[in-house]
């Protein structure tokens, strides 16, 4: 078993993460990741701020969290937060420090291979473009039906219960919209998101994709290596 520090924007999209892991654990007959708890900010809002903050800010703070967990023996660094992974550059800054990180934004360049025409709901405007440009890193001619919603981060965050956030924000017509336009699936493009995908399933015709599991696999196989 290897510890993974899972970062994400806010307490409860972190504790999101660090679940995520331990469920996948149990998939298997021994634990395989010992997730370690690692927030970048206290609330969405101090997270979107620090989303659109210059990058000697965001780096100075990556460089906190980094710092103690490589203190701690941890080379695995699980970026579960959409909009963090397109705010800050993880690839080039853990190649620096000789470390490994996943993040959502690896899996989108693989999507775009795959699909034409794409929806994407995302915590963010600046969020949804970088889940744009990354499928487009792979398919320049893809088509992308894409929104960004804080009013669900919010909702999720305060613990409503799905089926109230669904229908409370008119995700019902969204669905409708993002299928008229011809999309082959949707990217929940937020960690936070999967807490909806049971019940917006109820409502969609297209596949619901959730980047972790690909990012999950792609751990596995690259710390056994």
């Amino acid at each position: 078993m290897f510890k993974v520090a899972v970062i994400a924007g806010t307490p409860v999209d972190t504790r999101m993460g660090v679940d995520y892991i331990e469920k996948k654990n149990k998939e298997f007959e021994l634990p395989v990741a010992y997730p370690v708890y690692m927030p970048v900010s206290s609330s969405c809002d101090e997270q979107l701020a620090f989303q659109y903050s210059d990058d000697e800010t965001k780096r100075r703070r990556m460089d906190e969290i980094f710092d103690k967990a490589e203190a701690e023996g941890i080379r695995d660094f699980f970026i579960y937060c959409n909009s963090l992974s397109g705010a800050f550059d993880f690839e080039p800054y853990c190649k620096e420090r000789g470390v490994r990180v996943y993040t959502p934004l690896q899996v989108y360049r693989s999507l775009g291979r795959e699909h034409k025409r794409i929806g994407v709901v995302a915590a963010n405007n600046l969020s949804a473009y970088n889940i744009e440009k990354n499928l487009m890193m792979t398919n320049d001619s893809i088509y992308v039906v894409g929104s960004g919603n804080m009013a669900m981060v919010h909702e999720i965050e305060a613990n409503t219960p799905p089926a109230e956030i669904v229908e409370k924000l008119g995700l019902k017509d969204f669905l409708h919209y993002v299928e008229a336009c011809g999309s082959e699936c949707l990217v929940l493009g937020c960690t936070h998101f999967p807490y909806l995908k049971e019940e917006l399933a109820k409502y969609s015709n297209i596949p619901l994709i959730d980047p972790a599991d690909e990012m999950f696999d792609k751990m596995l196989s690259e710390a056994e290596s």
